[in-house]
């Protein structure tokens, strides 16, 4: 079977997308319907669901192949307000639309489908093993990376790349409070864990500071590296603020350097993915960027 082609949803994709985001005057009935549809090609791609094949997500048969793939909450949660909100947005016995807090309970849930194409990813390639998607992963808005990571610690808590990925996230999605509660709550297994997971740390803490700074390293705990890094990345965002915090102002980073140049299947499928959730996506330029560009508009 031929995997999910992102070009061949590519045209349907853009105009379900910028029915839910870009449409002014859309109704919230509207929106809800739209999330429904583009949640169907989501689980196309989840399924690798052949695009001759009818599918809709009320289908007791797609419902079992769904529950089949997978028991991640992430998932069926998901669906099951999509397809709850969506089944009221359609049918002409509900009459009443849907607030605007209906509407954002069910881009939640997008969002956190968008966080289970990534956590079936990591599940199958460890999170932290490639820096290069590492790097690509932290172009994706501040949020999605949030549900992501917090998922991923739910389940493995003696990640340190996850550990340190997440006090980030935390901190660019909500705040540098929130973030410090974070630690605070998790001191405990924390303050445990080393900074340095391996030889191969070691090795590239000698070639930055050099040996006879090793031991100030080897000492420090995660706390400490969380509680330092979250200090200093709060100073850069209150200096400079935040570069991007939605797709809106995040494609064209990913644009620029979206893609990595590899053929092999790790990288290959986190392209695939990556370019999935920026299709459709316009740019809008945040005011923080265009302040450094030199731009006033």
């Amino acid at each position: 079977m031929e995997k999910f082609n992102n070009e061949v949803y590519q045209s349907l994709t853009s105009d379900l997308i910028g029915d839910i985001f870009y449409l002014d005057g859309r109704s919230n009935r509207g929106k809800v319907s739209s999330i429904r549809q583009y949640t169907e090609i989501i689980i196309r791609r989840i399924l690798n669901y052949p695009q001759k094949d009818r599918l809709t997500i009320g289908n007791r048969k797609i419902q079992s192949k769904i529950k089949s793939y997978s028991s991640n909450p992430l998932l069926q949660d998901s669906i099951e307000i999509i397809l709850n909100n969506g089944n009221s947005s359609s049918h002409t016995q509900i009459v009443e639309s849907p607030t605007d807090e209906d509407v954002e309970k069910v881009i939640d849930a997008l969002f956190k489908l968008y966080a289970f194409l990534l956590v079936d990813y990591f599940e199958k390639y460890e999170f932290g093993s490639n820096n290069k998607v590492m790097t690509l992963f932290s172009i994706l808005p501040p949020i999605i990376r949030w549900i992501t990571l917090d998922y991923l610690f739910k389940q493995d808590n003696t990640n340190n790349a996850v550990i340190d990925k997440l006090a980030l996230a935390t901190l660019k999605a909500y705040d540098k409070e929130t973030a410090l509660n974070w630690i605070e709550e998790n001191k405990d297994l924390l303050i445990k864990r080393s900074s340095i997971k391996d030889s191969d740390d070691i090795r590239k803490i000698i070639e930055f500071v050099g040996v006879e700074n090793l031991p100030i390293f080897i000492n420090k705990t995660m706390y400490d590296v969380c509680i330092e890094k979250i200090n200093l990345i709060n100073q850069q965002v209150e200096q400079n603020g935040r570069l991007y915090t939605n797709f809106e102002e995040a494609i064209d980073f990913y644009k620029e350097n979206g893609k990595i140049d590899d053929i092999s299947e790790e990288i290959m499928e986190f392209n695939s993915i990556m370019e999935f959730l920026y299709l459709g996506r316009k740019n809008t330029i945040s005011e923080n960027k265009k302040i450094r560009d030199g731009k006033l508009c």
